[in-house]
């Protein structure tokens, strides 16, 4: 026996469920809401990068600002002229001191020359701040000359009394005594010598 079912039934029909409206507009806003929240976090970073950037700035500005004040003042600290120059004479000073000491010592080990108990006499008793500039020896008259720089008029009779203690100058007088200050420099010119006549050049 066949039986049928009527499938067109009211309560055996599919049914549509249909999205209600209110649920709609609560994802439309979800989404919104992500959208907002998503370009808020861009702008704020973009804000932060522009702000970083700005310091940045800033900082090279003051930097360039400090570079241009110290490279003032490392050129305002330079010597003037008048200092390198009287640095370049003492310099020079010192080496023609050098050199004289040096041919001194060359006389004093090779024990040869008549002049070297006086030459090393008169390189062991200079004292500091006192340079040499000029020395004649006359070993037939006995006739001595010295020209030197001295950083004080005082140091220059407290050399020649200390040469005075050594043998090679025992006895010996000093007849001519010359000080001058050069315009530009911050020592003493002299001139020393056993007999007046040793004063001409």
């Amino acid at each position: 026996m066949i039986q049928q079912v009527n499938l067109y039934v009211q309560e055996l029909r599919p049914r549509k469920e249909r999205m209600q409206a209110g649920m709609l507009m609560g994802l439309v806003g979800l989404l919104i809401l992500v959208i907002g929240a998503a370009d808020a976090v861009v702008h704020y970073q973009n804000n932060r990068l522009t702000t970083q950037v700005n310091e940045l700035e800033f900082q090279n500005i003051g930097l360039e600002q400090d570079i241009t004040r110290l490279s003032a003042e490392v050129s305002a600290r330079q010597p003037a002229p008048e200092v390198r120059e009287a640095l370049e004479q003492v310099n020079d000073a010192l080496l023609r001191r050098q050199r004289l000491l040096e041919r001194v010592e060359g006389l004093v080990l090779n024990g040869g020359g008549r002049f070297s108990p006086q030459m090393a006499a008169l390189a062991r008793q200079i004292p500091d701040n006192v340079w040499l500039t000029g020395i004649r020896l006359n070993g037939q008259q006995s006739k001595v000359t010295i020209e030197g720089r001295a950083r004080s008029s005082a140091l220059v009779p407290a050399y020649l009394e200390n040469l005075s203690d050594e043998p090679a100058f025992a006895g010996k007088t000093f007849g001519a005594f010359r000080l001058s200050r050069p315009e530009s420099g911050r020592w003493i010119d002299f001139h020393v010598a056993t007999e007046r006549s040793g004063e001409g050049h």
